[in-house]
Order: structure tokens, then sequence, then C-alpha cells
């Protein structure tokens, strides 16, 4: 959905394509090098090693950012490109404009443009594509990062709330790595507001959570945590 750029990704992120291998990805590589950046997905077929069933197994997840055809930078395969280009010919404007203007878009009947090989399936993917070409549909990433106060068991003080990750679980809790070399444990009476058997029930290996500091024993470097009313 996301798609790769072929203009700059590495031979290591290409041998994750569909029909790449790490022989075409480095030819790909090298191409680029020796030619500078790809115009069109049809370069792609100029590569050594580059067939017709590798290229229609790749071309639809690699991306042309500013490139002759916009829809290179769409998740469109290019053996659909016919069928985008009919709908702009209908509507008396080009591929650019179709994309650009969703008023555009309203006026197509789909159902003119089905084929045996296009169905209403294949249709609709393609409009929402040429909604939003080239878009990114993952969320935004969340960054975790520890308290930088807290680096070692003497900056806890109780009543503290701190990000923490879990590390480990079991029957009778989960530990939560706040940041510092002692794990602290969360017993299962202090996981949730509500009783509960099992501690998978709420938490999982790595989670990224909030824990609020119950009590610090210097002396055997424990830590009990809660995430009462924390994580919800």
């Amino acid at each position: 959905m996301v798609g790769v750029n072929v203009n700059t990704a590495s031979k290591h992120l290409l041998t994750y394509i569909s029909g790449l291998g790490p022989a075409l990805a480095q030819n790909i590589v090298n191409y680029r090098t020796e030619n500078g950046p790809f115009k069109t997905r049809k370069e792609l077929l100029k590569v050594p090693r580059m067939g017709e069933k590798a290229f229609e197994q790749c071309a639809g997840f690699l991306r042309i950012q500013n490139g002759k055809n916009p829809l290179d930078n769409s998740a469109v395969h290019p053996e659909s490109y016919p069928v985008v280009e009919q709908m702009a010919k209908d509507l008396q404007c080009s591929v650019e404009e179709l994309i650009q203007n969703k008023e555009l878009k309203k006026k197509l009947k789909l159902e003119k443009y089905i084929t045996p090989t296009v169905g209403m399936p294949t249709l609709l993917d393609i409009m929402e594509e040429l909604d939003k070409p080239g878009r990114d549909p993952r969320q935004t990433i969340q960054v975790f990062s520890f308290d930088p106060d807290v680096k070692t068991i003497e900056d806890l003080k109780e009543g503290q709330v701190l990000p923490g990750i879990v590390t480990n679980i079991t029957n009778f809790g989960c530990f939560v790595d706040i940041g510092i070399k002692e794990n602290g444990l969360v017993h299962i009476s202090e996981l949730a507001d509500r009783f509960i058997t099992d501690p998978a029930q709420v938490v999982s290996i790595h989670q990224h959570v909030k824990v609020k500091v119950l009590s610090v024993d210097l002396g055997r470097k424990r830590v009990q945590l809660s995430m009462k009313g924390l994580n919800t």
C-alpha cells in the first residue's frame, strides 16, 4: 500500500518487493547509478534480467515521484493505466487533472469500464488510489522515550508516574523497564482497576505503558509499581 521510491531505495529494501531478488535489486541500483533516476515505470524493463513477469510482479509496488506519468507515483498497476487513460479521455481531461479534481471523478460511471479482466473491485481500488495518489496509510509512529530524569533507582520517588515497557509477564503480574537497571514489578492486583485472573488479559510483551511508583526498596533493589487508572 505504501510502495517504495525506486530512485532512492537501497538494494536491501528493494529485495522485499515482490518479484525482486538480491540480483535484480542490485541491477536496479546499478542501472540507476549509471543512467540517473528512473523517469517512468516502463524504464524498469531496461534493467538487466528484468523480464515481463518480474515487472508485472514488482511494478505496482515501485513509485516514481515527479515522473512523466503521475500514475507512476500511485498504487495503480501499469496494466490498469489504459483504464484510467480512457476515463480521462471520456471526461476530456488529462490524467493529472482527473487525479486532482474530485468533481471530475464523481462524473464517472464505473460500470462502463468493467471488462473480462477488470472487475468492479479493481475499479474501486483505482478510484480510491486516484483520490490520494502516493498516500501513506500508516499511522504516525509514536516515539517512545524513558523519563530523562530517571537514570538510577536512587532517582525514583513514590508517586512518580513514568513511561515504561513490559519486559516479562508472570502469573503474579508483570515486570516493566522504566529506564534503569532494575525492572519494576506491577503485581496482578495493581494491573487494572478491575479484578483479573490473568495478567495477559491487560498487558503484552513490549507494550508501552504508564506506571506509578508505589515503593522503592534501595537495599534489595526492588521497585513496586502500579498501572491502575493510567492506561485507559
